[in-house]
């Protein structure tokens, strides 16, 4: 679970929003080199969604979803307040990863980089946002994932199988 924090309010995990933006195309390459991912995800979400908001900000469970993603998925999400930030972030990321008109918040958005190109996009759409299923929601969506069993998870799809090279997304 990699956090992208509004000001850059981190304690030492995490990037600022302005620093994300500038470096995904090298922070990803470096998690394929390094080995601490083999794959991508984006958990996007409505500013208004605050139940979500909530379950991402836990300590517990960004551990399970962290312990989960191992280093086989890298999970980024926003962690920020502001209504521009969140429609900022949600607008650029999903525009990157051409999928901007397909999909409703709030989803999980799976990906892999091959070559300098995104490829294998599946969304899942989260249904249960709310404080009480939504965790159990995410961590299922996820596990499905890693599993290779996206076809069963709740409003799986396949968007596309590549997307441009990533030097002309940034």
């Amino acid at each position: 679970m990699i956090p992208i924090f509004e000001n850059g309010h981190g304690k030492g995990l995490g990037y600022t929003f302005k620093t994300f933006s500038a470096r995904f195309e090298s922070i990803c390459q470096e998690h394929l080199a390094d080995k601490h991912a083999g794959a991508f995800a984006f958990i996007f979400y409505d500013f208004t969604n605050k139940d979500l908001s909530r379950i991402l900000e836990d300590k517990d469970v960004f551990a399970q979803l962290d312990r989960l993603a191992g280093t086989r998925l890298s999970i980024f999400y926003l962690h920020a307040g502001s209504r521009a930030t969140v429609e900022a972030f949600n607008s650029k990321f999903l525009s990157v990863l051409g999928i901007a008109e397909k999909v409703s918040l709030p989803c999980v958005v799976f990906f892999k980089i091959v070559n300098d190109r995104i490829e294998d996009i599946a969304v899942a759409q989260l249904d249960n946002a709310d404080i009480i299923h939504g965790f159990h929601e995410l961590y299922s969506v996820i596990e499905r994932n890693q599993l290779n069993e996206g076809e069963g998870a709740i409003k799986w799809a396949k968007i596309g199988q590549s997307s441009s090279g990533l030097k002309f997304f940034v």
